[in-house]
């Protein structure tokens, strides 16, 4: 709700109610036409703004005096998460892309700038992007792997963090609907995915404020995901992401090869690597944090099993740690013959840090 015309509630005390039902699913921005009581409100429960451009009096190309005047206004904002200026087929108009972006700016260089595409395809084109991003709704239009590799290629491009518009009703709601989108965010991370946005309509009840079927399976993603993220936020992006063979599909089926193999869209784990996946089936993103030791996120390829996980180790390795999501802090795990153990939940993701 919100995207290129504001159907979010008018009335401020509705407004607040429903803010204060996203904070409690874990949402920590709503992307949305921008009123000075809106952001009193967001303000008030420690929710951000992605200021939508694309709307009204503030658009960013059919009334750039009006956008102008808003961003020049908001630089000094402490509520502003940044401004919306493209969630569409990007297409040829990748110049009026970085036209927008230039001109943002200009009016407000303090806050960044957001432009999603359709399939990545052109978001690696842009010239000097702040936060970049896509969506594909691959479970039912197919790609996922694919465009994960085109989006993390144009955020190594452009320097800019990506994140992902995500489908929110991909499978069964109430049942395996959560675990496809929860497998969506969680392989994307893989990749260096640093946040994602559903924009989706009627879940929640305007009597009560309480939320729907759909939005009820999205509020348990989100508390899967959220404890991640000032984590995620310290490891940038992957330098390598790679793949187990595999022997069953994210749906639990069984491949059509007779053998263990890799997904086609990746590459296996080089021999010589400094770390194998003696056990489980799962991607590999390779990534090293603000202090230089390395990290890794291993996504459950499945959404319905859990991947007992064994790793090897080809160096040296003075402690390997697991975030624990639960109790948000990072727990030492045992080694024994060079190697580790653990398990990943289904559709979800480990992330494990190694000091060498």
């Amino acid at each position: 709700m919100g995207y290129a015309g504001d159907r979010l509630p008018a009335d401020p005390d509705d407004f607040e109610k429903l803010i204060f039902a996203c904070k409690g699913a874990h949402y920590n921005a709503v992307l949305c036409k921008y009123t000075d009581r809106r952001a009193e409100i967001c303000r008030k429960h420690g929710v951000k703004i992605m200021v939508d451009l694309l709307v009204g009096d503030h658009h960013v190309y059919k009334n750039l005096d009006g956008a102008g005047a808003l961003c020049r206004s908001l630089r000094d904002s402490d509520v502003v998460y940044a401004y919306h200026l493209w969630s569409d087929r990007v297409g040829g108009t990748i110049a009026g892309r970085n036209r927008d972006i230039n001109n943002v700016h200009q009016w407000d260089p303090n806050h960044a700038t957001y432009v999603g595409d359709y399939h990545a395809r052109a978001i690696g084109g842009l010239e000097d992007p702040d936060v970049i991003g896509y969506y594909d709704f691959h479970w039912k239009r197919l790609g996922h792997f694919r465009h994960l590799h085109r989006a993390w290629a144009a955020a190594r491009r452009t320097e800019a963090p990506f994140l992902k518009y995500v489908d929110a009703a991909p499978g069964r709601i109430g049942a395996g609907n959560y675990n496809r989108v929860l497998y969506t965010i969680s392989t994307s991370i893989a990749f260096g995915l640093k946040g994602y946005m559903y924009h989706y309509v009627g879940d929640i009840d305007t009597n009560t404020w309480e939320w729907k079927a759909v939005g009820e399976d999205l509020e348990r993603v989100n508390a899967a995901v959220a404890p991640l993220g000032p984590e995620l936020m310290k490891i940038g992006l992957p330098t390598a992401v790679y793949s187990t063979p595999i022997t069953k599909t994210a749906k639990d089926r069984p491949t059509d090869n007779a053998t263990p193999t890799v997904p086609p869209e990746f590459n296996p784990i080089p021999e010589d690597h400094w770390v194998e996946v003696a056990k489980g089936e799962v991607i590999m993103g390779v990534f090293q944090d603000d202090e230089g030791r390395d990290a890794l996120f291993l996504a459950n390829h499945n959404c319905y099993q859990t991947q007992p996980i064994e790793l090897e180790f080809n160096v040296p390795v003075k402690s390997v740690s697991r975030f624990d999501r639960q109790r948000a802090e990072w727990v030492e795990l045992g080694k024994s013959d060079a190697g580790t153990r653990f398990d990943v939940p289904p559709a979800a993701g480990e992330l494990v840090r190694v000091a060498r």
